[in-house]
């Protein structure tokens, strides 16, 4: 059977269809500059990977990797791949969907502009995309969409949104539809107040980065694609041009849109960890995001076995404890950055379903064993 944009997600069909998003879904170039920034390699001792689990039994390396449908994995600490693999028919050149993870860089997007003084994370969204003005948007902040505290009641399965977002098949006889018109008429009640919170809880809306996506465009007064190019992608030293999902108008799907290889997708945690994205913005994730807001939302419970601290700030979850940033998407994305001992990996996979908490913690509890072996090889 054909692989298309019926079925690319699901099982049988998503190893080949990761890989391949731009010749299933409408793109747009992420051009990488003229250099790339060499990544020097070390040997890595992977027969000590012993990856401890709750119930007192361990997994090895080759274990860990097949039981998370890994498709591509890449450890990295200044500047040095200590460990790199690839599995299911990928490659060093495979450009794989990120999903969610686009979220995560587009926050970071943000903050190169908020350097820049093109925007404040304080502006109302209207004040940039008038449009939304008499949608659930229109008294939103910036720093509500980064957080996900807008107040909106809007799921990420809600038809209208499948159709404006160029990710899902739309019915012939429905009329065309793009991202930006969905945007401005979506209505919501506001979210309850919660006692103790300044304002609405966390509550993970894909929409918020989408609009946030377009206030970039109209801060920057450039397409998203081309932000990303010039303010991360060819500083960074990116290896190869990725892909941008866009809708069927051509506005990028910044909540999903990102294709990159699973090195370049390393190599924006090494850009947060070099300074290349803002360290006042860094900074912010790591210490700001509000702990009682994200326990007032439906996820915590899922990172209490591994994150002490979590939050979630300008499109990161964060364990404050332990100065760890998390970027994940849907069938198993992921982009781990420890701050604390300058570790970064990042792991692109073909999971079967859309979320498994179990493959996520594992993942992040794999990290944490990497670290240890890349710290005592250093």
């Amino acid at each position: 059977m054909v692989t298309d944009i019926t079925n690319w997600r699901d099982e049988g069909h998503n190893i080949w269809g990761f890989q391949n998003a731009d010749k299933i879904l409408k793109t747009t170039p992420i051009y990488s500059g003229h250099k790339s920034t060499e990544l020097k390699s070390k040997a890595f001792e992977s027969g000590s990977f012993k990856l401890q689990l709750p119930d007192d039994t361990s997994l090895d390396l080759p274990t860990f990797l097949s039981q998370t449908e890994t498709d591509g994995i890449v450890i990295i600490k200044d500047g040095v791949i200590f460990y790199e693999d690839y599995g299911r028919t990928n490659a060093q050149s495979s450009i794989h969907t990120t999903f969610s993870v686009s979220k995560s860089i587009t926050g970071l997007l943000c903050g190169v502009l908020v350097e820049q003084g093109k925007l404040k994370p304080e502006d109302l969204v209207s004040s940039h995309v008038p449009e939304v003005k008499g949608s659930a948007y229109e008294n939103v902040t910036i720093r509500q969409l980064l957080d996900m505290r807008s107040g909106v009641k809007h799921g990420d399965e809600t038809p209208g949104y499948h159709d404006a977002l160029g990710l899902y098949p739309v019915d012939s006889d429905k009329a065309h539809t793009n991202l930006h018109d969905y945007i401005r008429t979506i209505q919501s009640s506001p979210s309850p107040p919660i006692n103790g919170l300044d304002g609405p809880p966390y509550d993970y809306i894909s929409s918020n980065i989408d609009l946030l996506g377009w206030v970039i465009e109209r801060a920057s007064g450039k397409k998203l694609p081309e932000v990303l190019s010039e303010s991360l992608w060819q500083p960074m030293g990116a290896e190869s041009p990725g892909h941008f999902i866009t809708d069927r108008s051509g506005n990028a799907a910044a909540s999903a849109g990102i294709c990159a290889t699973t090195r370049d997708i390393a190599r924006v945690g090494q850009a947060i960890l070099q300074g290349i994205v803002p360290k006042s913005w860094v900074q912010d994730i790591l210490q700001n995001g509000s702990q009682p807001a994200f326990a007032a939302g439906p996820e915590k419970i899922e990172f209490d076995p591994v994150f002490k601290s979590a939050a979630y700030r300008s499109c990161w979850f964060v364990d404050q404890d332990s100065q760890v940033m998390m970027a994940s998407g849907i069938h198993g994305q992921l982009l781990l950055i420890d701050h604390k001992n300058g570790v970064v990996m990042a792991k692109t996979s073909s999971q079967p379903k859309r979320t498994t908490w179990e493959k996520i913690r594992l993942t992040i509890r794999a990290f944490w064993e990497f670290t240890r072996i890349v710290n005592s090889q250093c």
